[in-house]
Parts: structure tokens; C-alpha cells; sequence
């Protein structure tokens, strides 16, 4: 048996039809838009958090101890991937530089030490902001396009009777 691995055989339209269906399935799930959307949240703050190889088991934790939704907890971790937070650890370090920039020193060895101190912090503080702001928005545009799809669901389902 012959396997073809190229990806000449893969077709764009099929590729985002089908990620089309499965979102449209996890919006018509039975749960809250507000479960749906604090799972997207929490699993988009786990991701941007620098938690690499450890998000998956965090996020699936707590989406089960906060009884979420866990397929758009999941859904966000695909989403943001490697390749999108990047950008993100960029902002978080000129942020954090630019909140705590590294204090004067006079010896070598506390020059590399503060340096070292400033940019952990720097970065972790910032990391945190730009986490909790793409956090809330991401909730709040989740949240809307769960409640207007399940607006527009119950309008026809109204109609129909």
C-alpha cells in the first residue's frame, strides 16, 4: 500500500469547510455562551502564559475542576499556537522593559545579575498584562458570536411554529 504524504493533495476549501462545521457544531453545543466563552478565555490565558508543553494539562484541568466547556478550551489552544503567540512574548518584554527598566550598576556581576532579575520580571509582568487584555477581549468577542448564533437559532426555531 502506497501513502502519498505530499501536500499537494490537501484542498484548501475542504480544509476550512470542515474547521467551518466544527466550529458551528461547538457553537451549537448545549452549553452557555457564557461557558463556551470563559472556556475560549481561560484556554487563551493558559496559552499566552509561557507554559510550553505544560498548557494542554493545565487548561484541561482547569476546564474540568471549573466544569467549562472543554472543546473551546481546546479550541483556543490550536488557536494559539506557537507561530501567533511569538508576536505576543515580543510585547510582553518591551512592555515589561518599558514598565521596569534595568536599574544602574556598578560591577560586572551585578550588572548581569540585574539585567537577569529585570528581564524576568519585566517579561513576566508583561507577559501577564498583554495575557489578561487579549484574554477579555477574546472572551467578550467569543461570547457575542455564541449569543448571536443562538439569537438567530431561536428566532427560526419561533418562526418555523
Amino acid at each position: 500500500m502506497k501513502v502519498d504524504l505530499s501536500l499537494n493533495r490537501i484542498k484548501a476549501a475542504r480544509l476550512f469547510q470542515t474547521a467551518k462545521e466544527k466550529a458551528t457544531t461547538l457553537l451549537k453545543a448545549e452549553a452557555s455562551a457564557q461557558n463556551q466563552a470563559m472556556g475560549f478565555a481561560v484556554g487563551t490565558f493558559i496559552s499566552l502564559l509561557p507554559t510550553p508543553g505544560f498548557n494542554f494539562a493545565l487548561a484541561l484541568l482547569l476546564a474540568s475542576w471549573f466544569r467549562l466547556h472543554r472543546a473551546t478550551v481546546m479550541l483556543s489552544l490550536a488557536i494559539w499556537n506557537v507561530f501567533v503567540t511569538a508576536p505576543l512574548f515580543a510585547l510582553s518584554y518591551r512592555l515589561g522593559n518599558w514598565l521596569f527598566p534595568a536599574p544602574a550598576t556598578v560591577s560586572v556581576a551585578e550588572q548581569w545579575q540585574a539585567q537577569v532579575i529585570s528581564f524576568v520580571q519585566g517579561f513576566l509582568v508583561g507577559n501577564l498584562i498583554v495575557a489578561a487584555v487579549v484574554t477579555a477581549v477574546s472572551y467578550t468577542i467569543v461570547f457575542l458570536i455564541a449569543w448571536v448564533i443562538r439569537e438567530k437559532r431561536s428566532q427560526a426555531a419561533t418562526s418555523v411554529l
